[in-house]
């Protein structure tokens, strides 16, 4: 779960983040009780406030959502980020360094060192994005500033996005950021200043170019994509800061932080080209735009957006090159199962020019007339095949069938093919047999989503239902064993681990808190608990930790928790034992199992 991450930093970014002020900081909250806070759930539309915040255990429980745990559990929530990108978040909020692979095993002034580097960088980052910021608002007649005003983006606009300009000079940067006590290791390592192999001389690396930062999904500086004013630069005209300890262009998307929020609302998400792209789109009231950095889209910036959104809006530039990406990105995106657009932009324009000529309602009205990626594959394949003959268009066919090779739903694969044979003016079961041919010819052992004449669907194992009362049992049980280590203690002499369940998130929760009390660590169970809902999020837990549930006889309630454990469970083996017992033929069997029905009862 730590991602390398050793146990102690995680527990120090839990013990500085107080989960009343991190809350506070999203919803107003009001003491509810000497520990308990209570307001309006963050996470669902209401009026009465059923969202409560326990300030003794740090942990929070909506009775009406359900969502529940502790500060990395509401942080992922609440910002729709895996827990690795909340751990290194909530670090920077409280002021904790995450130490290099600071896992169990690593070497701790290694790891210490590695993580100063790294905040030695991102420090650099930040530093030369200010200096960036105040060259370009300093110098209103140089060319950065003046193509700004011709693409008409005015000064808030840049200082939301952060966007700069580099002195137009040999050795600016490398001067500012030597009288700023780095090291010339340390600006050549950034990306800052650059070294001539053939000499070892240092030059600045975005040298009279107009820069626009890049952050990362905690919205920290860690590089820049600068663009050349000159007609024909010999660099070209678009350069980004190498890879780096904190710059890694596959995982990077222009405007991430500024997007995060409306893709999540909207359920939607804009990729573009480039940032001017991006910031047009933004500027046209559709803030869930982003770009990747450079050409290539990639498989690592797909999974960051399919964590915020489920539909995405392609909009690249409609030559050669942009249709191809288009069709790249889409191979990328159909096997996570969303929904794929592709915005069209009238007379070959890019988003940018757009927003400069129509406004807001030219750029909305390009989002509303976006069309499915099906189609626009079907529409390119004309450029590629001979579609009035036979051939041609069974070749087509198959690199229509490649892209839904890469689709894992059933549901969405039958869909896409009842079209794609419409579209191609083929039968579904002509489709049906290319895509089986294609599978085989490449040995994909994977492709199970495609069925065949005779295949038959693999029975699936009979789930039972929990017996009447073993839910009430448990959670009762669970809340008595938080309450008290004696009565955890207890519980472990009274039943075993397997009576009490590991099947679901209520059973492990109840033997984690027996675990602690027998370890001498009882007083960590609400932690321990919190950690386990960061992976696998249960209400029926969550409210346990807040709720506080008083019991006038703790030793009866203990007891008859158990019996009923014990009912419930007998209920369970018996039913299991009668389904088993209709299945079978074998008469030694069944006289096996009518003995034990007999010994439950």
């Amino acid at each position: 779960m730590g991602f390398g991450v050793s146990k102690d930093v995680i527990e120090e970014i839990r013990s500085r983040c107080d989960i009343v002020d991190l809350i506070g900081s999203f919803v107003p909250l009001k003491r509810s009780g000497t520990n308990t806070y209570k307001g309006l759930c963050p996470f669902h539309q209401e009026k009465t406030p059923s969202f409560h915040v326990d300030a003794s255990r740090q942990m929070y429980h909506c009775f009406g959502c359900g969502k529940g745990g502790d500060v990395f559990r509401f942080y992922m929530d609440k910002e729709n980020v895996g827990f690795s990108d909340a751990l290194h978040m909530l670090a920077s909020r409280v002021g904790v360094v995450i130490p290099e692979n600071s896992g169990e095993n690593s070497d701790p002034a290694e790891g210490r060192r590695r993580a100063d580097a790294r905040e030695r960088l991102y420090r650099v980052n930040e530093d030369f994005c200010c200096f960036f910021e105040r060259t370009l608002l300093g110098n209103p007649d140089s060319p950065p500033t003046q193509y700004l005003i011709k693409r008409g983006i005015p000064r808030d606009v840049a200082e939301k996005f952060r966007i700069g300009a580099a002195p137009d000079a040999w050795t600016a940067c490398l001067e500012y950021g030597l009288s700023l006590g780095y090291t010339e290791e340390e600006l050549v390592t950034s990306g800052i200043v650059r070294r001539k192999e053939e000499t070892g001389r240092l030059f600045d690396h975005f040298k009279g170019r107009l820069t626009f930062a890049i952050t990362n999904e905690q919205g920290r500086v860690v590089g820049f994509s600068a663009r050349s004013l000159e007609a024909k630069p010999p660099a070209g005209k678009y350069i980004n800061t190498p890879e780096s300890p904190v710059f890694k262009k596959g995982n990077l998307l222009y405007a991430l932080p500024l997007a995060r929020k409306m893709m999540v609302e909207k359920n939607m998400a804009i990729l573009c080209e480039g940032q001017l792209d991006t910031i047009a789109f933004h500027r046209a009231g559709f803030e869930c735009a982003v770009a990747p950095q450079g050409t290539g889209f990639t498989e690592g910036q797909a999974r960051i957006l399919k964590r915020y959104a489920n539909r995405i809006f392609l909009a690249f530039d409609a030559d050669s090159a942009g249709q191809k990406a288009i069709l790249r990105a889409v191979e990328l995106l159909l096997p996570l199962s969303m929904e794929i657009k592709v915005i069209r932009i009238p007379g070959g324009k890019d988003p940018d020019e757009l927003f400069r000529n129509g406004g807001p309602d030219a750029v909305a009205a390009a989002v509303d007339d976006a069309i499915p990626w099906l189609d626009v594959l079907v529409a390119s394949l004309p450029e590629r095949y001979d579609m009035d003959s036979p051939a041609g268009r069974g070749r087509a066919a198959g690199e229509v069938a490649g892209y839904l090779l890469k689709i894992t739903s059933q549901v969405e694969l039958e869909l896409y093919i009842r079209k794609a044979a419409t579209a191609l003016q083929i039968s579904e079961e002509a489709f049906w047999s290319e895509l089986r041919r294609i599978q085989a010819g490449a040995r994909r052992s994977d492709f199970s989503a495609v069925p065949t004449e005779t295949a038959v669907p693999a029975p699936k194992p009979e789930k039972f239902a929990s017996a009447p009362g073993l839910s009430a049992a448990l959670l009762t049980l669970l809340e008595l064993a938080i309450s008290s280590e004696e009565a955890a203690k207890r519980l472990s002499e009274l039943c075993s681990p397997e009576e009490l369940g590991s099947e679901d998130t209520v059973g492990r929760a109840l033997n984690a808190v027996i675990d602690a009390a027998q370890n001498g660590v009882h007083a960590n169970a609400a932690s321990l608990l919190g950690e386990m809902l960061i992976e696998s999020p249960d209400p029926a837990v969550s409210r346990v930790l807040v709720e506080h549930r008083e019991f006038a006889d703790p030793e009866k309630a203990l007891a008859d928790s158990v019996a009923q454990l014990r009912r419930a469970r007998s209920r369970e083996s018996r039913a299991e034992l009668l389904v088993r017992l209709r299945g079978t033929v074998d008469p030694a069997e069944k006289m096996a199992i009518l003995k034990q029905i007999s010994e439950l009862r």
